[in-house]
């Protein structure tokens, strides 16, 4: 199973609602990846455990490796934000290639409608009491300077 926050990865076109979430991409028009869809399941995700992650992409051209990707993660409960820090790659980190961190995902990131299905185990060191609402963005910077971003602002955690 991949870590905790692999789960986000790719970036959004446009607003997309899923399972009452709202998703947008972050970045400018002009990025090179773009998600069509993305289903999670279970909803809310619940902390420890398994969830699966569903995604529609759209890579408008080949991304040249590696493919750098930082996650910056903010979890929110009884009103507090707390970010996630980085501990064992796993939370608010910079990874130096996707095709490293995510290792189930088709790599190199070609051109054109890809399907990605995304097993991960949450793990319990999640800081959030009983619930949180987790804000994400991911921002994306190819080796020859493709960018992209996605950002999803309330993510449903339980434990």
């Amino acid at each position: 199973m991949l870590s905790t926050y692999s789960l986000v990865f790719v970036l959004f076109v446009a607003l997309v609602i899923v399972d009452g979430q709202t998703f947008s991409n972050c970045g400018g028009a002009s990025d090179q990846i773009k998600l069509k869809s993305l289903a999670i399941s279970p909803y809310p995700i619940k902390v420890p455990g398994p969830a699966t992650f569903t995604l529609d992409v759209d890579v408008s051209e080949n991304i040249v490796n590696p493919l750098q990707t930082k996650y910056d993660l903010v979890a929110t409960a009884l009103g507090f934000p707390v970010k996630i820090k980085c501990e064992n790659c796993v939370g608010s980190c910079t990874y130096d290639d996707w095709c490293k961190a995510c290792p189930t995902c088709p790599c190199p990131v070609n051109a054109g409608n890809q399907k990605m299905v995304i097993a991960m185990n949450f793990t319990s060191s999640i800081p959030i009491g009983s619930k949180a609402t987790v804000k994400a963005q991911i921002d994306f910077l190819s080796a020859t300077g493709q960018t992209g971003c996605v950002l999803m602002p309330k993510i449903e955690v339980r434990k």
